[in-house]
Parts: C-alpha cells; sequence; structure tokens
C-alpha cells in the first residue's frame, strides 16, 4: 500500500465530531463559561508585531517541529498553557516536548478522538499533523480532525487572548479570517467542519468589521439558515442606525433569508426572474429603498466555540447596532411584495415545469411580466426583427401568414390559438399589430395573407364595443364592396371615415380598423358567421343597417348587379324581406329624386311675367348592367351620421346584461398529490382515458368550475413535482400518462 492509499482510507473512517456533554460540577450543576465580546473598532497598527514570548506564533513566523519546517504561524507551541475555560491544558498547543513517530505516520487518522487534544493524541497522529502544517495545511483528503485541531488554535486567540489584550487585534484578526475562509474553502463539503467554521466566520466578521462597513457594497449571498447570515443582519442594522434607505439587492437578500419567509414554486424554479422582477418593483415602489427604523435589540452571535477548551458558549454583541431583519413591520411589506413577484410568475413557471429548455421560446417570453420582456433576445427578438424588417417605414405591410406562424410552429403543425395571441402580445410591446387579431375576435392566421401595422399605442387589452360594432359592419359593407369585384378608393375611403366619424374611435382603433379593411379586401368575404352577431339587432336597426350598406354599395356612383346580389343575402341574413333592395334602388327611367321643394300647385303668375321652363337635366350613361344614382341624395342619405351612430354603438350593448346562471357545486373529490378537491375530481375523471380530445377536457374542467388551460397547468404542476414529468401532454387531443396517473392515485 502506498502513501497516497494509506492517505485516502483515513477519509472514510471518520466520524463528524459531536458535541460533548459540558462536565459536571461536584454539586451536580453543569459548569459553564461564557465569554462575552462587545464589538469595538479593532486597533490598527504600524507593523507586524515580532514574535512574543508567550506560545503563540504569530501570522508569518516560522519554526521547525520533529524535523518539519513550518512556515505561517498561527500555533500555540510551548507547555503548561491553560485552556480559556481555565479547566483544562490548551487543545490546540503543540508541545515540543512530547515523541512524534514520523515512520508511521497516521494518515488515516485512527488515532484520533472525537474532541482530539494535541496532548492526547498518539504519536504516529502528531507524525501526520506536523506533516500536514508543514505542506501548507492544504491537502483536501486529510482527515478532518486534525483540521478541528488546528481551527481549535485559532479560535482560542481570536475570542479569548485578543479579546484580553486588543494591541494587536487590528493585524491579526483579519488574517486569521481569511485563514478560516480558505479552510471552509478546501474542507467545506465536511458538514461538521462547514457547520463550526461558518459560525467561526461569522464570529470575526463582528470582530473585525465598523458599523459603517457592513452596509458597504453588495450583501452576502441569501441563505436558509438559522440564524440568519450575520453579515447581512449587521448590514441591515447598520443602515437602520444611520437612517439610509436599504437598496433592492439587500431587501432581496433580506426576505430570501428571512427564517419565516417559505418561497412557493415559482420563485425557486424562476429564481432569476424572481430576483429580477423582484427589484424593478421594490425600486418602483420604494424609490431608494425602505427606510426602517432602528429598534432597541442589539444584534447578538451566540456562538459555541468547536474547541472543548471553551466549554461553553460565547456571547458576541455588535454594540450598538439593531436587530431589524425580524421586525414586522418591513417584513410584512417585503412578504407581500415577494407574494405578488411570484404570482406573476406562476404562469411562466408552470411552462418552465412542462418545457424546462423553453426560457428562450416567444411562448415563454410572452408569459413574463412586461418589466421582464427583453424584446432584443430568443424567439422575441428573433419575431420582432422580422415585423420590423417587413414593415419597414410604412404604416402597414402585407405579410404571408406562413412566416408569421413559422416562428411558433413547425411546418408541419398547425399553430395553437394561444401561441398566435402571445406572438401577438409581444409584438404589440414592440409596437407592432397584426390583423386578424384573434384577440379581438378574429380567426387565428395560418395561411394566406395578413397584414402588420404600426401600433405605437402599444398592445390592444380589448375590444371597446364601439369597436367590436365598426369591425362587424366593416365585413358586411365590404363584402358588398366587393361582389363586383374590386372595392375602389371611394368606397374604402367611405368606408373607414364614415365609421370612424359615427364611432368617435380612438386613434388607435382607427389604425387598426384601417388594417383590418386591408385585410378584408385582401381575403375572399364570407357571410358565415355573423348570424349570431346579427341575433341581437332589433327590426327598426336592422333597416338602419341595410341603409347604410347600400349607401356604401352606392359610395361609387354606381350599384352593380354582384352588389345588389350581395345585398340580397345581406337583407336575408338580417331578417328583411329581399324585395326591398329593389324597392331602395331608383329605376333608370324614373325622373331623378326630388333634392328640393316638390311643386303641390301651380301658382298663378301675373300677367306679363313668364315663368322659364326647367331645365332638362342630361341623364347620364345608363349601362345594361348598372344602376345609376343621384349623387345628391346620397350625401343627405350619408349625412345622417348622427342616427348611424346611435346605431352602432348599441347594436352590441345588451339592453341589461344578464347575470349568468350560477354553477351546481362540484362534486367532493379525494385529494390527488396534494392538489385540491376540484382539480383532483378532474384528475380521478380521466381514469378510463388514454388520451381525450381538447372538447371533453373543457367539458370536464367546466364540471369542477375549472378554467381549462390553468387546471392543465395546476394538474401538471402537481405532476412534476411528484415525479418530475406532466400527466397531460398535447393540445388536441391531450394524452394522459396512465404510469404517471396510477402513481399520483396512490
Amino acid at each position: 500500500m502506498g502513501f497516497l492509499d494509506r492517505f485516502r482510507r483515513g477519509v472514510n473512517h471518520q466520524s463528524p465530531l459531536p458535541r460533548p456533554v459540558p462536565p459536571h460540577r461536584s454539586d451536580g450543576s453543569q459548569r459553564r463559561t461564557d465569554h462575552r465580546v462587545s464589538f469595538a473598532p479593532p486597533i490598527p497598527a504600524a507593523r507586524p508585531p515580532s514574535a512574543p514570548v508567550a506560545s503563540w506564533l504569530p501570522p508569518g513566523t516560522g519554526i521547525t517541529l520533529a524535523g518539519h519546517n513550518i512556515v505561517g504561524g498561527l500555533l500555540y507551541v510551548g507547555s503548561e498553557l491553560t485552556s480559556a475555560s481555565g479547566a483544562m491544558l490548551e487543545p490546540a498547543l503543540i508541545d515540543p516536548r512530547l515523541p512524534v513517530d514520523g515512520r508511521r505516520p497516521d494518515w488515516s487518522g485512527q488515532g484520533l478522538d472525537y474532541w482530539p487534544s494535541y496532548v492526547a493524541i498518539p504519536p504516529q497522529s502528531r507524525a501526520a499533523y506536523l506533516a500536514w502544517l508543514a505542506d501548507g495545511r492544504r491537502y483536501p483528503q486529510l482527515p478532518i480532525g486534525y483540521v478541528f485541531l488546528y481551527l481549535y488554535g485559532l479560535e482560542r486567540r481570536a475570542l479569548h487572548d485578543l479579546a484580553l489584550d486588543r494591541s494587536t487585534a487590528a493585524y491579526e484578526l483579519p488574517i486569521i479570517h481569511a485563514e478560516v475562509r480558505r479552510l471552509i474553502g478546501i474542507y467545506g463539503e465536511h458538514r461538521a467542519f462547514q457547520r463550526y467554521a461558518g459560525q467561526f466566520e461569522q464570529a470575526l466578521e463582528i470582530l473585525t468589521l465598523t458599523g459603517a462597513q457592513f452596509s458597504a457594497g453588495a450583501p452576502p449571498a441569501p441563505a436558509r439558515e438559522t440564524p440568519p447570515p450575520l453579515r447581512l443582519r449587521a448590514g441591515l442594522g447598520a443602515f437602520a442606525l444611520q437612517g439610509r434607505p436599504i437598496p433592492a439587492q439587500w431587501a432581496l437578500t433580506w426576505i430570501r433569508s428571512h427564517p419565516d419567509y417559505y418561497p412557493r414554486t415559482a420563485a425557486t424554479r424562476c429564481a432569476t426572474e424572481f430576483d429580477a422582477l423582484f427589484q424593478l418593483r421594490y425600486a418602483a415602489r420604494h424609490g431608494q429603498g425602505l427606510v426602517v427604523r432602528s429598534g432597541r435589540t442589539e444584534i447578538a452571535l451566540d456562538y459555541r466555540p468547536a474547541s472543548a477548551g471553551f466549554r461553553g458558549i460565547a456571547q458576541l454583541t455588535l454594540a450598538g447596532i439593531p436587530e431589524v431583519l425580524t421586525l414586522a413591520a418591513p417584513t410584512r411589506k417585503l412578504v407581500a411584495l415577494a407574494d405578488e413577484c411570484t404570482s406573476e410568475l406562476e404562469a411562466y413557471s408552470r411552462f418552465i415545469g412542462r418545457i424546462p429548455d423553453g426560457h428562450a421560446s416567444v411562448q415563454a417570453q410572452a408569459l413574463l411580466p412586461a418589466e421582464l420582456v427583453d424584446l432584443a433576445v430568443g424567439g422575441a427578438g428573433q419575431a420582432v426583427a422580422w415585423a420590423r424588417n417587413r414593415l419597414g417605414a410604412a404604416e402597414t405591410a402585407f405579410v404571408a401568414a406562413e412566416e408569421f406562424t413559422a416562428l411558433i410552429s413547425t411546418p408541419d403543425t398547425k399553430p395553437a390559438k394561444r401561441d398566435v395571441i402571445a406572438l401577438a402580445r409581444l409584438l404589440g410591446a414592440a409596437g407592432i399589430g397584426i390583423e386578424p387579431d384573434p384577440r379581438l375576435g378574429g380567426p387565428t392566421p395560418s395561411a394566406g395573407p395578413m397584414v402588420l401595422f404600426a401600433a405605437p399605442g402599444g398592445p390592444t387589452a380589448a375590444a371597446s364595443d364601439a369597436y367590436q360594432a365598426a369591425t362587424v359592419l366593416l365585413h358586411l359593407a365590404a363584402a358588398v364592396s366587393a361582389a363586383d369585384g374590386e372595392i375602389s378608393e371611394a368606397e374604402q375611403r367611405h368606408l373607414s371615415e364614415h365609421l370612424e366619424r359615427a364611432l368617435h374611435l380612438t386613434s388607435d382603433e382607427r389604425r387598426r380598423l384601417h388594417a383590418h379593411l386591408r385585410w378584408l379586401i385582401a381575403v375572399p368575404v364570407k357571410l358565415s358567421g355573423l348570424t349570431r352577431r346579427i341575433a341581437g339587432i332589433d327590426e327598426a336597426q336592422r333597416s338602419y343597417v341595410a341603409e347604410f350598406l347600400t349607401a356604401v354599395a352606392a359610395a361609387d356612383g354606381q350599384i352593380s348587379p354582384e352588389e345588389v346580389k350581395t345585398l340580397t343575402k345581406i337583407y336575408r341574413l338580417l331578417g328583411l324581406d329581399p324585395g326591398l333592395v329593389q324597392r331602395v334602388l331608383p329605376s333608370p327611367a324614373a325622373p331623378a329624386p326630388a333634392s328640393a321643394p316638390i311643386v303641390v300647385r301651380p301658382g298663378n303668375p301675373e300677367r306679363g311675367y313668364a315663368i322659364p321652363p326647367p331645365p332638362v337635366p342630361s341623364a347620364p350613361p345608363v349601362a345594361s348592367s348598372s344602376v345609376w344614382l343621384d349623387q345628391g341624395v346620397i350625401a343627405a342619405k350619408l349625412a345622417e351620421s348622427a342616427r348611424v351612430g346611435a346605431l352602432l354603438g348599441s347594436i352590441f350593448t345588451d339592453e341589461e346584461p344578464k347575470p349568468p346562471l350560477p354553477l351546481p357545486p362540484p362534486p367532493a373529490a379525494d385529494p390527488v398529490a396534494g392538489l385540491d378537491s376540484r382539480h383532483s375530481g378532474l384528475v380521478r375523471a380521466l381514469t378510463a382515458a388514454e388520451q381525450i380530445s381538447r372538447g371533453q377536457f373543457e367539458q370536464l374542467a367546466a364540471r369542477w368550475n375549472l378554467l381549462p388551460d390553468g387546471a392543465l397547468d395546476r394538474i401538471n404542476e402537481a405532476a412534476y413535482e411528484l415525479a418530475g414529468e406532466p400527466l397531460l401532454e398535447g393540445d388536441d387531443p391531450i394524452r394522459v400518462n396512465r404510469d404517471l396517473l396510477g402513481e399520483m392515485l396512490t
């Protein structure tokens, strides 16, 4: 067996060092020595002190022991050094008089007990310990007992000797602090050492920093430990003491480290997004930060030393630095903000739970809160660049729907409506609108032309009643105008301008209406699908609609037979007599309609004055396939904006909205995988299904008073937490993971 093999064997045999029971006095009570160390600024030293006569080797000094040249100091060497408690010999003291067996060093640590002391370990263990010290105190596979033995000396120096004589504290404490951090970096994977050395490091922070230094720079990393990191507590106390606002990064570490705050799934699964959103909203709500009033309680740390030489608790207090981390009032504000940010991220979190690699997709970015959306990266960046390139400097531009859907789907799959809405939302945030837009009742674009348009007003949240009425009438009017194979510029202008004027649309709605009209012109206009929306119009209003559409047909000066045919269909759709179309159209042979007062009874002129005969109007050429109308009469009819405006504003508004019928309460269901009763009932209803159509799933969700998409996400989130995979996959049909379902139901 070689040297390294013997060295590695010792790692598996060394157990963590437990705390021994303090020895009892003869009267039966426990003996305890409390070290109370109050914070005070260290006294600076001009230069490192020379090695004193005492047995402590200062930093930077060297010594030769048993043939080993040990440099760096930070050791107790000599004899008869009483421990900090005064009850025993100092465990860390290296007594040069004791034998050292360099021929058989104990690299396995078998000679170490649970509470090592240099004087008590065998000569073979002393040889291994001195060799490790001479080698730079850095070999990672060393049995942890030797590292603890070295740590005992550092504890004694920092908490006992320098507390009694602080003349060299300013020089030595930072060096001891750095040495402890170095040891944690090498041996921190050992849980017992990490616990004791970590607490010691916090104690050293109390002894080395001043109040201003605690709050300088960035806060420490958040840690779910008890007590919370001393560096954080002291920094927050320093902010409160000085009346300074607490920066966003410190507030984030505060809430993430608070012992009574338990973050939900979205805050842990999407930690990066949560941190960014919290800091943004904290700054928006509190400006430079919360100003916390300092309390009376000072920060204290009950430090239990690793060394048996103390036999008790060292109580360290930051004199004058208040404890504010657990104050109720600021904690409530931070918890409320953290919960708000978590709720905002839940939809995004569920998506990432289903698709862990989907952070950069359009669908994921559209689910982020507006503050976190970066339109220059990922799928959003690609989509915005494409749209801006196609739009250029124009107000509107035609694009192929296939190009649009390629940003969110593959050539073999049809884009889902929710994915199209996600992309439309991102483009809206970039000031670009689309038509048709499924958010406003339009179809989901998958093929054919669609329109991009400049929308500087930002994304459209919802369509107003006036805009919805305008689009329906625009649809009807476009069908009439396109009946003769084209829509003239006059018809286009009349359609959009008249509706804008009658309905008082906003500037953003007018832009969208123009884009919607361009799309209607570019695609075959169908009258199907309008029956339900027209059903709410009363008979008088339908007559007004018919008159308006007739005026639209005549806007270019003639009504073609094709337009007459389409008007007939619309009259039938409106429930009006199709024969009325011919009645409202004047006959070509009939005299022109009167636009001036009509003579009811001829007058009796005085003799000697002749009344000139009325001029004979020149009749325009009448084509065999067209009906020509008097433009003056048409203008008079179109001037009735008030009547048309009143009509359009009330077409799709119920006189009294009917309250929704109350749904029956869902039946009770036993809990499934931590879900509530309604979601559990839905899961149990899938017991016999291997797959289910989208429509069937929506019916099941309605039975349990749930929204389909939200129920799907919540059920899959519970499945991920249980087994790391979704229960329901696909859009239509939805596939059920039978194996996982059985696991969830057991």
